[in-house]
C-alpha cells in the first residue's frame, strides 16, 4: 500500500513541507505521527514554516477525527514560526478540517494552493 503522505524538510528556505493525500485510516494516522515527530526532533521549529498541502486529502472516518483534531494541536504545540495549511479540495474533507480547526482554536493559515502558502 502507497503511503498517504511524504515530507520535505527545505532546510534553505527553512520551511518544513508535507503533503497528505488520500483516505487516512487510523493506522495511516499512527504512522505519520511517529514520522512527523521525528522530523520535527530534528530541528529548532521555530525558525520554521510548516506548510502542510491537504489539498488532496479526503474526509475520514468519524472515528479518525479526533486523530485529525490532535494533529492539528500537535502542529500547534511543535512552535512553528508559522503554520499554514493548503485546505483540501474536497467539500467533506475541508469542512472536517475546519470544524476540527474550529474546535480546538487552531491559529494557524489557510490558503487555497501550496503557491500561496509559501507567500504567506
Amino acid at each position: 500500500m502507497a503511503k498517504l503522505y511524504t515530507f520535505n524538510l527545505e532546510r534553505e528556505k527553512n520551511t518544513f513541507f508535507v503533503k497528505v493525500s488520500g483516505h487516512f485510516k487510523e493506522e495511516d494516522a499512527k504512522a505519520y505521527l511517529s514520522e512527523f515527530q521525528t522530523i520535527v526532533n530534528t530541528i529548532n521549529p521555530s525558525n520554521y514554516k510548516l506548510i502542510i498541502d491537504g489539498s488532496e486529502q479526503e474526509a475520514v472516518p468519524s472515528h479518525v477525527v479526533e486523530d485529525l483534531r490532535f494533529v492539528l494541536r500537535l502542529y500547534s504545540m511543535a512552535n512553528f514560526k508559522k503554520i499554514v495549511i493548503v485546505s483540501p479540495t474536497s467539500a467533506a474533507s475541508k469542512m472536517q478540517v475546519n470544524n476540527c480547526a474550529k474546535d480546538i482554536n487552531f491559529q494557524g493559515t489557510f490558503v487555497n494552493t501550496v503557491e500561496e502558502a509559501y507567500h504567506v
